[in-house]
């Protein structure tokens, strides 16, 4: 009997963990190109991302092949002292279900104004919306397992001026 109580906290504690991502959407453009670079206010943005998020243990940060979500999330990625990862947009569906896989981290996600609010609904089934010009949003979603299964918690909130 001793050895069920045994193995059943050791169960317990070993599936018990929390991911938590951080999903943004890049900071202020320079221009409407494709590629565009981040302007002034966008530079201003991403340091104040990396200064929101710094203190929390974040693990690793991500962003699409388009220069102003690298440079959104550049700094960030310095400051943990971890490269910034590359990730496509076509395939954001698969891309969301390997993030689910990652367990007990902190990971932060710069995309766009389409792309996150489908990743948001594709981790909670909620929709949210980013607007044309909104730069702000930090959407925060937590993922709890344990042996009794998945709490999924979504947060919104915003960083920077």
């Amino acid at each position: 009997m001793k050895s069920y109580f045994i193995l059943f906290i050791a169960a317990f504690f070993l599936s018990n963990c929390t991911t938590t991502y951080y999903l943004v959407r890049h900071a202020e453009r320079l221009d409407n190109s494709k590629n565009s670079l981040l302007s002034e206010a966008g530079y201003e943005r991403a340091k104040a991302l990396k200064e929101r998020l710094y203190t929390l243990g974040i693990d690793a940060v991500y962003a699409t092949p388009y220069l102003r979500t690298q440079q959104t999330g550049q700094s960030l990625a310095d400051a943990i002292q971890e490269e910034l990862t590359i990730y496509g947009t076509d395939t954001t569906f698969q891309f969301v279900e390997a993030l689910k896989n990652q367990k007990n981290k902190d990971l932060v996600i710069v995309g766009h104004s389409n792309t996150i609010p489908e990743m948001v609904l594709y981790f909670t089934a909620d929709t949210v919306h980013i607007g044309h010009n909104d730069y702000d949003n930090l959407f925060i979603v937590e993922f709890k397992r344990n042996i009794f299964g998945n709490k999924i918690k979504l947060e919104q909130s915003t960083y920077g001026k």
